[in-house]
């Protein structure tokens, strides 16, 4: 007569399921629900972990951020700068110094990455039990199991990262984003008699750093519902460092399009078309204007992208604003097809009977005009409130007859050749800041400018009324040469 079943491997492979299930809920807790925003002193600071390779991230935006092996613990841990009150972090070094901020900032850290632990181990236990209901649904013995295996894995995994965690690893962190170049921007920890003491150490050179990438501008301005704000941008010339450096600002101030006056390539050759693969990478429409150094068969390629908005001659509703460009009339290549530099200049001016015409039929008023060279765009000083251009790798801003022209230095620095001529061609991008409405006006504009050797990093705010006065363009266009 045969006994019963023999149900104790059954019971284990049940078990041993159950554990699976609920690491895997637990997993999926915090890939859901594994974050948070804390304050620390003028800081918001993002929170999230979740099961991975035992690193800490740290993202400055729009700068780019630094990675560290620091713990042995199954846990990725990450923070991110997440809004920054500028006019208090000012108020706070004008008044206690970067030691006190420290202070203010360790402290707040302290309490929010404790209660974050209790988070993550609550979303852990909510996946837990999740996924083992899902799956095991009134079998409350394994549903038991699989909950406590969520809890433990979370738990093991954050007493295991708390006790191993070594800050000493931020002395040689992987840097990537414009940081990458730059990691002078933020450094690394200070050695302390050849071992770091505490977490102190590293933060305050992570504060340290961002009070030099920050101090410098002002609270933004208020855009109110609607607002638009642009990344112009100009002369990549090739230049992926440059490329990452402008996603990196127009990730960092939230832009809501991409303006590009051209030069985005150098020399014309085809391995330059790799460029053109980084324009998705931005996420937002990337509105490009023709260079002289930019063939032709770049803009188609442009206008192929997911996001590119090519205008040659054309008009464009981009954001809210209405934009018209034209892209650059003379094709002139580094080291190849030389052009005089009279006939140069002669050929540029002429198209602003180009722009003249077309604006003439334009259906609506037009925002903003986008040139390569500012010289394409003088007869039409009067006619429109903005041009922005490039070009010259020198940036500037100057009014004629109630028109405000802006020349962007180049993005690219140095452009291919990367390597050369750093302290003098440092990375430059510009943030426009448009009110909402149906007929939006440049508010302010920042000058955004890194210097990949050093790091040394500045951010300029203008305000337009107040630098410039009310820009009130006549409706005739004035003749003879401007002087940009």
């Amino acid at each position: 007569m045969d006994g019963p079943p023999a149900t104790g491997p059954r019971r284990r492979v049940a078990v041993l399921a159950a554990v699976v299930v609920g690491i895997l809920g637990a997993w999926l807790g915090m890939v859901l629900l594994g974050r948070a925003t804390v304050p620390a002193g003028p800081f918001r600071v993002e929170l999230e972990g979740g099961f991975g390779r035992g690193v800490t991230r740290l993202a400055l935006p729009p700068f780019g951020e630094l990675t560290a092996d620091t713990h042995v613990a199954p846990l990725a841990l990450s923070a991110s700068l997440h809004e920054v009150d500028v006019e208090r972090l000012t108020d706070g070094v004008r008044r206690s110094g970067v030691d006190g901020l420290v202070d203010v900032v360790e402290r707040d850290l302290v309490g929010g990455v404790r209660a974050f632990a209790w988070r993550l181990l609550l979303a852990g236990a909510v996946g837990g039990v999740a996924l083992s209901l899902l799956v095991f649904r009134r079998r409350w013995n394994l549903v038991a199991v699989g909950v406590a295996a969520a809890v433990l894995s979370v738990s093991a995994a954050e007493t295991l990262a708390a006790t191993t965690y070594d800050v000493a690893a931020f002395s040689e962190p992987t840097y990537s984003g414009s940081l990458a170049e730059a990691p002078e921007l933020i450094g690394p920890v200070r050695d302390v008699s050849d071992r770091i003491e505490n977490m102190r150490e590293g933060l305050e050179q992570a504060v340290d750093g961002a009070v030099r990438a920050y101090t410098s501008l002002q609270t933004r301005p208020s855009l109110g519902d609607g607002g638009v704000r642009v990344l112009h941008i100009s002369d990549i010339h090739t230049s992926p460092l440059g490329m990452d450096f402008a996603q990196q600002v127009a990730r960092g101030f939230d832009v809501d399009l991409v303006l590009d006056t051209g030069d985005l390539t150098s020399f014309a050759a085809s391995v330059e078309e790799l460029i053109v693969s980084e324009i998705p990478g931005f996420g937002r429409p990337y509105v490009f204007v023709r260079g002289n150094h930019d063939p032709m068969w770049l803009q188609r390629r442009v206008a192929g992208t997911s996001s590119g908005v090519v205008l040659d001659g054309d008009v464009a509703e981009v954001a809210g604003l209405t934009i018209y460009g034209l892209g650059h009339p003379v094709f002139a290549p580094a080291r190849g097809f030389p052009v005089d530099d009279e006939e140069f200049e002669a050929r540029t001016r002429a198209a602003g009977e180009v722009i003249a015409a077309d604006l003439d039929l334009a259906v609506e008023p037009v925002d903003l005009v986008a040139v390569h060279d500012d010289r394409m765009a003088e007869a039409i000083a009067g006619r429109v409130p903005l041009v922005v251009s490039g070009h010259f790798h020198d940036t500037r801003a100057s009014v004629l007859d109630g028109t405000l022209f802006l020349r962007i230095g180049t993005t690219g620095g140095s452009g291919a050749g990367v390597f050369r001529g750093l302290e003098e061609n440092p990375l430059v991008a510009e943030v426009l800041y448009f009110s909402a409405g149906d007929d939006p006006e440049l508010i302010a504009y920042d000058v955004i400018q890194q210097a990949p050797d050093s790091g040394s990093l500045t951010v300029h705010r203008v305000y337009v009324l107040e630098e410039y006065g009310e820009l009130t363009p006549s409706p005739v266009a004035p003749t003879g040469s401007s002087g940009i």
